[in-house]
């Protein structure tokens, strides 16, 4: 007996298309909020490249006139001030470009989710930027731990007392972390207490992307967006006044139709931004996991 079967029927069998994709999600963008951004109102839009920011140094202690009761004469201090410049001199980009029919015809979801990528991406690179410039970014500052090795509390322990030498303010320090790096935390007994702790409840809706808690002198975030080394990751702690970051231009969309190649749809997201390593002993890079 011959039986109707899915080759048969295969001109009669629908497929749908869901409405609900399958998304591959980016990294969190944790850097940017954790930098000094003091600086960002002087460098607006029309506002030059530059600013130039100067230096104070800080007295560290007196004198003493060395007779007392008497018009010993005194040893005044003369102080020749630097100043640090934060240029704003890169720009992040991401777009795309469709033949009008081809947008005509797709999915609305699908262009939707096009188009917020845009500033995901953008925002990603940043991110990314941030942490990997070896001259203005986290890869800047002087490297402890071993490669590709769980992180000590020791290490850590070295990293905070390298703020302390420097008398950096106790609040806005950050232990940004990759997500193995976060494990290797875990299996240091006073670290994971703390983190437990800070979980009790909700975590401080106040904190950026990858809040993890806090520990010690330090809040400690995850990002899966830091630098590479051979085999592991570059982790950093460091006070937020170690690095100046300006965006001059916020996300920013422009859309063309380019009509002589094709009308082609053309969709470019872009921001302009600049960073500059300010308190370079304010942190520490920390090779991981």
């Amino acid at each position: 007996m011959a039986n109707m079967t899915a080759t048969t029927m295969d001109k009669w069998l629908q497929e749908q298309w869901s409405a609900l994709a399958t998304i591959t999600y980016r990294s969190n963008v944790v850097l940017p909020n954790l930098m000094d951004r003091r600086w960002e109102p002087e460098i607006g839009v029309h506002q030059g490249d530059t600013v130039n920011i100067p230096k104070f140094s800080q007295n560290t202690g007196a004198s003493k006139r060395s007779t007392f009761g008497t018009a010993a004469s005194l040893t005044l201090t003369a102080t020749t001030e630097g100043q640090v410049q934060l240029v704003v001199n890169q720009m992040a980009y991401f777009g795309y470009a469709m033949p009008v029919e081809m947008e005509t015809q797709t999915f609305t979801e699908y262009m939707q989710h096009l188009d917020e990528g845009i500033g995901q991406a953008v925002a990603l690179k940043v991110d990314n930027e941030l942490a990997s410039d070896n001259t203005n970014g986290l890869d800047a500052f002087t490297a402890i731990g071993t490669d590709n090795v769980d992180i000590t509390e020791d290490t850590l322990f070295t990293a905070e007392t390298n703020l302390g030498d420097q008398n950096a303010p106790l609040a806005d320090r950050y232990l940004v972390v990759s997500p193995a790096s976060r494990a290797s935390l875990l299996k240091i007994e006073s670290l994971r207490n703390s983190l437990y702790g800070a979980t009790i409840g909700n975590l401080d809706s106040s904190k950026g992307r990858g809040f993890l808690g806090r520990a010690f002198t330090y809040e400690i975030y995850e990002s899966n967006n830091l630098e590479s080394g051979t085999s592991g990751k570059k982790n950093a702690l460091f006070h937020m006044e170690a690095i100046a970051f300006a965006e001059q231009k916020s996300l920013t969309v422009v859309n063309d139709l380019n009509i002589e190649d094709g009308l082609i749809n053309q969709v470019v997201g872009y921001n302009i931004y600049g960073f500059k390593l300010v308190k370079s002993a304010f942190g520490r890079e920390i090779a991981g996991k």
